[in-house]
């Protein structure tokens, strides 16, 4: 892997947004172009009325709250789909529903979305009404399943994926901003998001009607919601276009103004995170990830009941729980990133293939999402990482157990067709440049028998296809990637907002501005800059940590800065100067604030070895460059350091 580039992001506006020359900058590179794009009042949100099917959704949801109908809510077991859930459960009680209750699929034994077996599961509790949250909108057979319930049901499909070529499913009204027709002017809406607009469509919807007065009742403030509701975005990694930020942003404040609710402060405290200085990548990669892991490595209900739970000791049992899983999960993550890197290294993947298939039948189902984005992040070009079915495991072991007992060749093939004919399941993530929807669409569309099914985003995508048809679609895939990734592309670079930045601009008030002038995210994301530095001192910290002085080349002024996880073997990954890609991060330590430059890269390329240490999505620090692999090649070290008056006006 050799040095990246670093470049200088290109100023995609020259108006003047703030006074600070650095937040300006940083402000003209994401194009916002002009301060009222960086004001965050609720007051500015993309009214509902523009969503497609969302007034049809509202009536039917009027109907069953009135008749006190059973309301199931089917959501998703990763972090949007749970925030959806609880917002859905929570918000229907608030506008008066007596009986809502929520499924969420076990991952391993339902796999995603609206399946026939989940209406199977939904329909033993006899409800009037569905309504999916983060997911639907490709469940053709589950929608149809829904029409054969013996008891009359009637169903709402709520999402945010790219619908499927062949259409939309038979359901009572749908609610997505992606969906053809749908003229609601932002995309990039998570799945809590289009629920939580639903919620609040329905709410205006009966302030018309004069229901709340029927009712006896005021309309209830629903801006409790909205601390979940900053969680799922962020958590989702969509993209933060103007009305993510405002949702994100009031969320933010909720939290930091001592409203939070007691699941998510809990899991906030034990990752040792203020509440007060809360910002977004805290929710994105500390929060984030524990709800994720009952998902992953358990049953999401955990992390729904931890969001539910008003009794603050309950709820940090909860969060202790999640806390638990999410170690758990690291660990998991980092023995399979290391069999991973072994089968990169036998067979030269990186060197053969554009698009990237790995296949290990063990690997657990909750974490292959993860390990991809990992891989990916290594390798700088899509990655699928694939694993066995638990009929897949069962075929293979009885496979194993028949050659080991030396059975008839007869009965040895017949099992060997046998394990072809099962699934595996595979979680997939790309680069810019590469659509993995649109080229999962493609491969469909050449060969429809290759895939079992698919869905998903451009950058992320779940799928599954049988054994046998591994070997063709891994070739299908490298070929369809190599139409859209170029060498360029894959070499890929380091994009700052100002290169060689001014000494005499990187203070203390910058830092704090920078901090609070968020929230950052996804395409809107955390600024960082570079310099080349001399180092005047330094020290290891924890044989793998380094807390140094250093001094912009050419420059008198120094700076106190911290790199994590930037030590192999002892080995420095510098000489004397270095270019470095930073942050300008505030230090608070007894009260006192100072300026601390947070490295995320080292290059030095008088060193003839190669350091890199990458982190996506995840708050742990994962080694998963060159030094993983032992290999001498150029220098760099790649660190990412995470720490880990309001009123909805519709």
């Amino acid at each position: 892997m050799k040095i990246k580039p670093i470049v200088e992001a290109t100023q995609k506006t020259t108006a003047h947004i703030h006074e600070n020359p650095i937040l300006n900058r940083v402000y003209q590179n994401r194009g916002v172009l002009s301060p009222a794009e960086i004001e965050y009042s609720l007051h500015n949100l993309i009214k509902p009325n523009g969503m497609k099917g969302i007034d049809k959704a509202t009536d039917i949801l009027l109907n069953h709250l009135l008749a006190n109908s059973k309301i199931i809510v089917v959501g998703d077991y990763d972090c949007d789909g749970a925030t959806a859930t609880t917002i859905a459960v929570e918000g229907l009680t608030m506008l008066g529903a007596k009986n809502v209750s929520f499924l969420v699929p076990d991952r391993i034994k339902h796999g995603y979305g609206l399946s026939p077996e989940i209406v199977r599961l939904v329909g033993e509790q006899s409800p009037d009404l569905i309504i999916t949250v983060d997911n639907g909108i490709a469940s053709f057979a589950g929608c149809e399943a829904v029409k054969h319930l013996e008891k009359p049901c009637q169903i709402i499909v709520t999402d945010h994926h790219l619908a499927a070529e062949e259409g939309l499913p038979d359901a009572d009204a749908i609610v997505n901003p992606n969906q053809p027709g749908c003229g609601f002017k932002s995309k990039n809406i998570a799945g809590c998001g289009v629920i939580f607009y639903v919620i609040m469509a329905l709410r205006a919807k009966m302030r018309e009607k004069g229901i709340f007065e029927k009712m006896g009742t005021v309309q209830p403030n629903m801006t409790p919601l909205l601390d979940v509701l900053a969680l799922g975005t962020v958590a989702d990694v969509v993209t933060l276009d103007y009305n993510n930020r405002i949702l994100v942003t009031q969320g933010l404040n909720m939290i930091n103004n001592g409203m939070c609710r007691p699941g998510i402060k809990a899991v906030l405290e034990l990752k040792k995170r203020q509440i007060g200085n809360i910002v977004s990548s805290d929710m994105g990669f500390s929060a984030g990830p524990c709800f994720n892991a009952a998902g992953r490595l358990d049953d999401m209900r955990l992390g729904i009941k931890c969001m539910l739970e008003k009794d603050e000791s309950r709820a940090m049992e909860y969060a202790e729980q999640l806390f638990e899983l999410n170690q758990q999960r690291k660990e998991l993550g980092s023995e399979m990133e290391g069999e991973a890197i072994k089968i990169l290294e036998e067979y030269k993947v990186d060197e053969h293939s554009f698009g990237v298939c790995l296949h290990e039948p063990t690997w657990h189902e909750g974490v292959i999402g993860i390990l991809a984005s990992r891989i990916k992040e290594r390798l700088n070009r899509p990655v699928i990482i694939f694993t066995d079915t638990h009929h897949a495991s069962d075929a293979r072991k009885a496979l194993e157990s028949a050659i080991e007992r030396k059975a008839s060749a007869e009965e040895i093939r017949d099992l060997e067709r046998l394990l072809g004919d099962c699934d595996i399941k595979g979680s997939a993530r790309s680069v810019p440049g590469v659509h993995l929807k649109h080229v999962l669409d493609h491969i469909n569309k050449t060969d429809s028998a290759i895939l079992s099914k698919f869905g998903g985003h451009a950058m992320a995508a779940g799928l599954s296809l049988k054994i046998r048809h591994f070997e063709k679609f891994k070739s299908e895939f490298d070929k369809m990637v190599r139409k859209d990734l170029t060498e360029e592309m894959i070499l890929g670079k380091m994009e700052v907002d100002i290169k060689n930045v001014e000494p005499s601009l990187m203070t203390l008030e910058a830092a704090e501005l920078l901090r609070s002038g968020g929230p950052w995210g996804q395409n809107f994301t955390q600024p960082v800059f570079s310099q080349v530095f001399s180092v005047v001192t330094h020290r290891i910290l924890g044989d793998k940590h380094l807390k140094m002085t250093v001094k912009p080349v050419g420059s008198d002024m120094s700076f106190e800065a911290i790199a994590f996880n930037c030590i192999e073997n002892g080995e420095l990954p510098f000489k004397n100067n270095f270019e470095g890609v930073f942050s300008l991060d505030v230090n608070e330590w007894k009260g006192r604030k100072s300026l601390q430059l947070m490295v995320h890269c080292i290059q030095d390329p008088s060193l003839d070895l190669e350091l890199d240490k990458e982190n996506t999505n995840s708050d742990s620090l994962i080694l998963s460059g060159a030094a993983s692999m032992q290999k001498k090649d150029i220098g760099r070290v790649r660190v990412e350091n995470k720490k880990e008056d309001v009123a909805v006006p519709f």
